[in-house]
């Protein structure tokens, strides 16, 4: 809104003291001030409810191909649901993942029961990651990380 206002000044402004570069800059502004108002209003009447048809419908595919054993629709799966709140279920789908052998997962198995429980409860799935390779896990486990900080792995 400060853009169309803003905006209405200036090309006003430049057209009384007949300065073609304030005017310009003026309708630069008011249009500016025409997008974040159109944009504002997409996201309150339309573009929210796009975007979240679009997320179930892509929660629905991963779903069908995570049912499938499809160990990154899996991981992809358990993240979405992570996002929502549903940990109990990012919890089923990242472990299948995990145990599916997806290093990703291993991971963010580790970074959900870390939330969850307490870094105790992460170790189990940070090593995991780490012995599978995984280099921010491998990390935590190296003389002075995380789970390592007197060099006694």
């Amino acid at each position: 809104m400060l853009f169309l206002v803003f905006g209405t000044v200036l090309v006003v402004w430049g057209l009384s003291i007949d300065s073609g570069t304030l005017t310009t800059v003026g309708w630069i502004a008011w249009a500016l001030g025409v997008i974040v108002v159109w944009m504002r209003s997409a996201g309150r009447f339309g573009l929210r409810a796009i975007m979240t048809r679009r997320m179930l419908r892509d929660m629905d595919l991963m779903r069908a191909a995570a049912e499938k054993g499809d160990a990154v629709a899996m991981r992809a799966l358990g993240s979405m649901l992570k996002v929502t709140g549903d940990w109990d279920g990012a919890e089923h789908w990242l472990s299948k993942s995990a145990w599916a052998g997806d290093r990703e997962a291993m991971f963010d198995m580790g970074r959900l029961a870390e939330q969850r429980s307490g870094l105790e409860a992460a170790e189990q799935w940070f090593r995991m990651a780490s012995e599978s390779g995984h280099p921010v896990a491998r990390m935590m486990f190296v003389e002075g990380g995380l789970y390592n900080r007197d060099g006694d792995s």
